[in-house]
């Protein structure tokens, strides 16, 4: 029987012994054994990661270079988080390492975390708690007016599992429901009541617009210049997903002339952001450091779903969220499973 060591990313250890992420579901993987990994980076290295079989992993990347020849690298790699844009798919798949990513286990916390920011963006959340803490109740019917979402257009940028739930989440305010996805159908759409249209129909015609898209080439700067003048000067805008799908200086310039009343952002392009960010200091911006989403419920569900593929490849199983597909068919992959496949 082939030993199946597993590393868990330096990240993920409070170097106390225990999880800085609280409860991820470790038992998932017994009676497998585990370590935390030694090394901590912003990529991983051939050294990182030489001796293991499976490695769980938060923050580090994937780069040329990072692993080392296929039967010296993982057999898997599995992400907590959803993500990817960090890690090149064509070095995993080089190196016959398959990445896992746990949709799964993010879907219900992160949409209620979009949710909680477009609620906290339309009632002006920020505004109001300056107000109290600089104690101008005098000012509080005056310019404390924010907009419900009851009865509005509610638009977001990608219809996946996030945006599937988030429409659920929204049900009961009787929202007008619309996105864009190339990617969907409207028969994929309708069992969420919602109509499936362009991007400059979508900014036109929403109330607040959710951005709940996957970064790629295709998605950077998605929101620009050139189309967020489409959107109602009553609008806001919500971004949880990545700072770089929308044009920062464009956000701000919108926020600054008035074009669009607020946003909600979790993401910035460069993160973190500098303290003169503008948006920082907006009144009418909620502004969260990348983990709006951050809790119990998020830490466990994207745990037991990434420890569970790593538990699955030692069962000589697929597990269900493989990112770069292709890698299963390669000869140095096949190798590498052919000692744990049943």
């Amino acid at each position: 029987m082939n030993q199946f060591r597993i590393g868990l990313s330096a990240d993920l250890s409070n170097q106390k012994g225990s999880f800085s992420w609280g409860d991820i579901g470790i038992n998932t993987l017994a009676p497998l054994p585990w370590e935390f990994l030694a090394n901590h980076g912003q990529n991983f290295t051939p050294e990182m990661v030489a001796g293991y079989e499976a490695i769980a992993f938060g923050g580090p990347g994937v780069v040329t270079g990072s692993f080392g020849p296929a039967e010296d690298s993982p057999l898997i790699i599995a992400r907590l988080g959803v993500g990817y844009d960090n890690l090149d798919l064509a070095e995993c798949t080089r190196a016959g390492v398959v990445l896992t990513i746990t949709p799964d286990g993010s879907k219900k916390p992160v949409a209620t975390a979009a949710l909680t920011l477009v609620l906290a963006t339309m009632h002006r959340l920020h505004a109001k708690q300056n107000l109290a803490r600089s104690h101008s109740w005098d000012e509080r019917l005056t310019n404390g007016l924010g907009s419900g979402l009851n009865g509005k257009t509610v638009g977001t940028i990608g219809f996946g599992n996030i945006g599937t739930e988030f429409f659920r989440l929204i049900a009961p305010f009787d929202c007008t429901r619309l996105s864009f996805d190339p990617w969907k159908t409207q028969i994929d759409a309708d069992p969420q009541q919602v109509t499936l249209v362009s991007l400059e129909e979508l900014l036109e015609r929403s109330d607040v617009v959710v951005v709940l898209a996957t970064l790629t080439p295709e998605t950077h700067h998605l929101i620009n210049s050139a189309n967020i003048g489409l959107m109602k000067a009553s609008a806001v805008l919500v971004n949880i997903s990545r700072g770089a799908i929308v044009e920062e200086s464009a956000l701000i310039s919108a926020l600054d002339g008035g074009v669009i009343a607020g946003a909600g952002l979790d993401v910035f392009e460069t993160e973190p952001p500098e303290k003169s960010n503008s948006l920082l200091l907006m009144e009418n911006v909620i502004v969260t450091p990348h983990n709006i989403a951050w809790t119990d419920e998020l830490a466990l569900g994207m745990g037991v779903s990434a420890l569970g593929a790593i538990k699955k490849m030692s069962d000589g199983e697929i597990p269900q969220f493989v990112v770069n597909q292709e890698v299963l068919h390669t000869p140095q992959f096949l190798r590498k499973f052919a000692r744990y496949k049943k």
